[in-house]
């Protein structure tokens, strides 16, 4: 394989996860369930709310670690591209700590998800469905 090509998959390596970390930024899936407007339109008790917020912290904690990790990822990326000799060996190493990183951080929020959704009651589930259903033919619009 070339130098070259390596280098690019490294490159756009790095560029897609600085993308997500970005992305990561914005109101998460937990975050909305807890606004005043998700607590009134689907009627979440205190203890609905706690248990929410319990689990979306917990997940919060998890994230500031694969932050601390993928911070180390792009510095060992860095050194790979700046030696004098380039370790393809190691470029594969790296991208499949990349990939497992990305394989434990979906699995976390997936689980976190289920927990918030056993949570809720039947009524609540069908509330926040059609939520989903708005926001989904909302975007739909502004896509067009």
């Amino acid at each position: 394989m070339k130098l070259s090509t390596i280098l690019s998959a490294v490159i756009l390596t790095g560029s897609i996860l600085t993308t997500l970390a970005v992305n990561a930024k914005g109101q998460g899936h937990g975050d909305f369930l807890l606004s005043k407007r998700a607590v009134a339109a689907l009627d979440l008790t205190v203890d609905q709310q706690t248990q929410i917020k319990s689990i979306i912290d917990e997940l919060r904690v998890d994230k500031k670690a694969f932050k601390s990790e993928r911070k180390a990822n792009r510095e060992a990326f860095r050194a790979l591209v700046e030696a004098d000799s380039f370790d393809e060996e190691q470029a594969k190493a790296l991208m499949a700590d990349i990939k497992a990183e990305r394989f434990e951080k979906m699995l976390a929020h997936l689980k976190s998800r289920h927990q918030i959704w056993l949570l809720l009651t039947v009524e609540q589930r069908e509330k926040l469905a059609e939520l989903r259903e708005k926001r989904k033919n909302k975007q739909g619009r502004h896509n067009k």
